[in-house]
């Protein structure tokens, strides 16, 4: 060979060494050396590049579009393959009509983005998911305490310094905007007053020992705090999450992936100080609890909630003895359609002598073919595949930390033929 090329998967074009194998005047690094002459940024992924906020025509940076006492909407580009609107095609052809010129593309911005996260600089951040270039900012995930992130609201009259930054599929982010500092204004007779958010409650303890679920309604939960200024009514929520460190639900700001609502509460009247509620009945033995309250204002200006209290956290007492025997499963949806067998369990009844239970295991014949958590008070739900014209024998048997309880009546039949 004349020349030697050499492409090991670089994005440059390919190389070639003087020389040839009669007579070599350097020859050919190998593909060893090759690697090790490679620049440091060499295979890199892909990474957003740097967004900009939007500017005005005297050039002033206009990224909080709006300013509101408790909202900033915040505009900003991608920087990815923007194309400056009437600028030529070439060497692209001219499309029908537009004159051998383009309008802009604002949609090649979102290439390679898959969201955004604005950073309240110092104090937090909130994640916007999807290529869009604008959000508007009611708050952000103090993340001070990272185990447990607390939604703080925008304030009036205060200075915020925000950033943004683009992120891939792979979570790899690019280099975040400049810092832009917004000034919310304070709320005057000028502007529609507000609801202030109330205060939280700091007190939330158990009101009564914890229920042993000794028969089939269970027991509930009594919960009490002491009363706070100028509330129209309490939130309380639960976590059943064996977790401990819950992250933030992005879909509802405020709240934690699986957050559960058990209840509200109105204020109490009069001279009342001590807020009292009871929870829905507890059907689960050893049932996590992590509960928390957070109080709501609701005025002429609308609603406000605030932040939560300390979460107190215990367990239900676990069962005092195996469960019974579980009723026969039925067919959720009869007939059968498309080999998908659903199924509904039939729990078994609860007392002194037969605890509750805190899972059950569905039987095929001998086969066990699904095991499923005992939920709040129902009974749960089982979707099985099976082929056309295939037979089932099913059965339920109810568990919990003390044993298990007998097999249910079998639920025969056979999926239809097609």
């Amino acid at each position: 060979m004349a020349n030697e090329n050499w492409n090991l998967e670089t994005n440059s074009e390919l190389t070639s060494e003087a020389g040839s194998p009669v007579a070599l005047v350097n020859a050919p690094r190998t593909a060893e050396q090759r690697v090790a002459d490679r620049p440091a940024e060499y295979g890199d992924n892909v990474v957003p590049p740097k967004p900009t906020w939007y500017k005005t025509a005297d050039g002033d940076d206009t990224g909080a579009g709006r300013v509101e006492p408790r909202e900033i909407q915040l505009f900003w580009h991608s920087n990815i393959g923007e194309i400056q609107a009437h600028s030529q095609m070439p060497p692209l052809p001219p499309t029908p009509d537009a004159g051998g010129y383009n309008l802009g593309s604002r949609g090649l911005d979102h290439i390679y983005i898959a969201g955004h996260r604005v950073n309240v600089t110092g104090e937090g951040d909130v994640t916007v998911p999807g290529g869009d270039t604008d959000v508007i900012l009611s708050g952000y995930w103090d993340r001070t305490d990272p185990v447990h992130p607390q939604w703080v609201r925008i304030q009036p009259a205060t200075s915020y310094t925000v950033t943004v930054a683009a992120y891939n599929h792979d979570n790899v982010y690019g280099p975040e905007s400049d810092p832009l500092t917004v000034t919310t204004p304070a709320v005057g007779y000028d502007r529609q007053h507000t609801t202030l958010p109330p205060g939280p409650v700091n007190d939330l303890q158990f009101g009564a020992p914890l229920p042993v679920i000794t028969s089939s309604g269970g027991g509930p939960v009594i919960l009490r705090w002491n009363k706070q200024l100028g509330v129209t009514k309490y939130e309380v929520y639960n976590n059943p999450s064996r977790e401990t460190d819950v992250p933030m639900d992005p879909a509802r700001p405020g709240l934690n992936v699986g957050d559960v609502k058990l209840g509200e509460i109105a204020q109490p009247a009069g001279n009342t100080q001590t807020v009292t509620t009871t929870t829905p009945n507890l059907t689960t033995p050893d049932l996590r609890l992590a509960l928390k309250v957070r109080a709501v204002r609701t005025d002429t200006n609308g609603t406000a909630v605030g932040p939560f209290s300390t979460v107190l956290r215990s367990q239900l007492p676990p069962a005092t003895a195996a469960p019974g025997k579980a009723g026969a499963p039925t067919l959720t949806e009869s007939p059968v359609v498309g080999g998908q067998v659903k199924l509904t369990l039939v729990p078994p009844s609860i007392g002194p002598v037969n605890g509750a239970p805190t899972y059950y295991a569905v039987y095929d014949g001998t086969r066990k073919v699904a095991t499923v958590s005992a939920p709040l008070g129902t009974a749960p739900h089982v979707t099985l595949a099976y082929k056309p014209s295939q037979a089932y024998s099913f059965t339920v048997v109810a568990g919990n930390s003390l044993g298990t309880g007998t097999a249910s009546t079998a639920l025969t039949g056979t999926t239809p033929a097609s």
